[in-house]
């Protein structure tokens, strides 16, 4: 039974379908267009085996964590001494990094689409500020914070995927050939990064979730929904602006929303959009700063008692998030190299790599 205090299976499906939106939104499309082509649409529903394995293998490892243990504890245990001490600080730069991508992006999706002569600091530092705060709340407020603002981005994401249905092209996206198989397989990664860096921010929540509590049968229909709706998302939009176009635009979703016309009523419903993606990037700052700084206070702890016990290191872990995204991408070219390649890149590491290697390691050694 759900405590007061605890997240259950459900709101943790919902928290992960967020997180997965904004990189979807800003990465897959275009990704997946230019190594998939018109067979982009494809990509998505290829990555489901792979992913659902990988789900199966991050329960387990779930599975790991005492009660009231979430990522960090389990690192914690699972490399003792100077390299767990290592490994977290690795993660929590990471996880400040990222955030303040996350700042920058989100800024700019702002400049690009509603509020083209307003600086970018006042996105990001704002953003930084609330995130900030919502960082200190309990864990489960961020849950249901989730539950109720759900609804409204997923009632405007059906509204928009609905209305721009007769847009699509069917020549844009068949007939499809063998010869189209490599790069639809290769899309394929594309998918993968967004599902997999959605299961690892998820695991940000752990430390609200009852042990016992998580079953793989109810998160995989969730994994499913998250391939169908990037599945859905790349064929409307290599449908609408055909493979090639696709593959050059920074935020494909929103030009796709640029011209659609709601009730007569609303000449521009884009504006709307871009204000309800906001959450989707405040969820993900906020649990990557709760997370940095407990990350932070296990690597300083054992060496340094005072400095893991510093109340400061909530607003070191956010200026440092805000000081990447204030001078990280100073043009459009640079923000595109970050999202396209070392974002993802980096992502896929910290996935494949980084989490199952310590894991495996404590497993081995017996310390988890």
């Amino acid at each position: 039974m759900q405590t007061d205090n605890s997240i259950s299976p459900n709101q943790l499906v919902l928290a992960a379908f967020m997180l997965m939106l904004s990189p979807a939104l800003r990465l897959f499309p275009s990704a997946a267009a230019a190594w998939a082509g018109k067979g982009a649409w494809l990509s998505a529903l290829l990555a489901f085996p792979a992913a659902a394995a990988y789900l199966w293998l991050a329960r387990r490892g779930a599975l790991l964590r005492r009660e009231g243990e979430g990522l960090c504890e389990l690192i914690a245990r699972a490399a003792p001494g100077r390299a767990g001490r290592m490994a977290l600080a690795v993660l929590a730069l990471w996880l400040c990094v990222y955030a303040g991508f996350v700042l920058r992006s989100g800024a700019d999706r702002f400049l690009v689409t509603v509020y083209p002569n307003t600086p970018a600091a006042f996105f990001i530092l704002t953003m930084a500020g609330a995130a900030l705060l919502a960082a200190d709340a309990p864990l489960h407020q961020a849950a249901r914070t989730v539950k109720l603002l759900f609804p409204a981005v997923g009632l405007i994401l059906a509204l928009v995927l609905l209305s721009s249905l007769g847009r699509l092209r069917a020549e844009n996206l068949l007939p499809l050939s063998l010869d189209d198989a490599p790069g639809v397989l290769a899309g394929t990664l594309a998918a993968l990064d967004v599902l997999l860096w959605s299961f690892y921010a998820a695991a940000m929540l752990l430390p609200g979730i009852r042990k016992g509590s998580i079953s793989y049968r109810r998160l995989l229909p969730g994994l499913g929904a998250g391939c169908a709706l990037l599945s859905l998302m790349s064929a409307e939009i290599v449908g609408s602006f055909g493979a090639p176009l696709a593959a050059e635009l920074s935020w494909p979703f929103f030009s796709l929303v640029r011209n659609l016309v709601f009730f007569r009523s609303i000449e521009r419903i884009e504006a709307l959009v871009v204000a309800l993606w906001v959450f989707p990037d405040f969820l993900i700052v906020s649990l990557f700063l709760r997370a940095a700084r407990r990350a932070l206070t296990l690597s300083l702890s054992a060496r340094f008692p005072r400095a893991g016990a510093s109340r400061a290191l909530p607003g070191l872990c956010a200026a440092a998030s805000a000081a990447y995204a204030l001078l990280s991408a100073p043009d459009a070219k640079s923000l595109q190299l970050l999202s396209d390649t070392v974002i993802p890149g980096v992502s896929l590491f910290f996935a494949l790599v980084f989490f199952p290697l310590l894991l495996g390691l404590g497993k081995r050694r017996g310390t988890i």
